[in-house]
């Protein structure tokens, strides 16, 4: 950033320099006013045309920047299940997260929210559909609040989970649920500790199906 603001703090200084030597020899040499009023006239519009494209230039190097200082996270949720017995289902999500900025990322806080989607009776789901419905009138939040089975969450000690620019990480997280449950939704979130000012967070969704003894 500083080697492009120098060159064009140069590149601008340049330009008006030699902007000045043009309409001093113009105004030296030119015959008459009128001569000198279009040479005016051609410089002004020289001028302006300039500003806008350096304007435009800075602008978007500026953007891209800020782009390029923003942390981008991505998350994928794997999830797979075994057999316990003759009553429970075990439940494994691994999430990957990873950094596809060129800033580094911390975590100090994380959940892991198992829900079940079924079964669940035909009243149920119209209540809960409902209730969906009403609160995206209300734009109050975006999901099903399906019936919640277990919430882990996770925190860290400073400078424990930090995740490079370019690189990945892995975080499991183990359930026990009834094998009366067939299919569950799994969802993750990971707060940014480095942005303590404004809070930020990513989060992924993974819907898995317990329908497989063999499995």
């Amino acid at each position: 950033m500083g080697k492009l603001n120098v060159g064009l703090i140069v590149t601008v200084l340049a330009v008006v320099v030699g902007l000045c030597l043009v309409f001093l020899t113009a105004y030296h040499f030119a015959p008459d006013a009128t001569r000198v009023k279009d040479v005016l006239w051609g410089m002004q519009a020289g001028v302006t045309a300039l500003a806008v494209i350096l304007g435009g230039i800075f602008a978007a190097y500026k953007w891209q920047a800020f782009r390029e200082s923003e942390p981008h996270l991505t998350i994928v949720n794997s999830v797979s299940h075994r057999f316990i017995g003759d009553s429970y289902v075990h439940v494994a999500v691994m999430a990957t997260l990873h950094n596809g900025s060129r800033v580094k990322m911390e975590f100090r806080e994380a959940f892991f929210l198992l829900q079940q989607i079924s079964p669940v009776s035909d009243e149920d789901a119209e209540a809960l559909y409902a209730q969906y419905s009403q609160a995206l009138e209300e734009e109050e939040y975006e999901s099903i609040q399906w019936p919640t089975l277990d919430e882990v969450p996770r925190t860290w000690d400073k400078d424990v989970l930090i995740v490079e620019p370019g690189e990945s990480h892995q975080e499991t997280c183990e359930f026990i649920v009834s094998q009366g449950v067939q299919s569950v939704i799994i969802y993750t979130y990971f707060y940014n500790s480095r942005v303590p000012q404004v809070p930020q967070g990513w989060g992924a969704t993974a819907i898995h199906d317990i329908d497989d003894r063999g499995q």
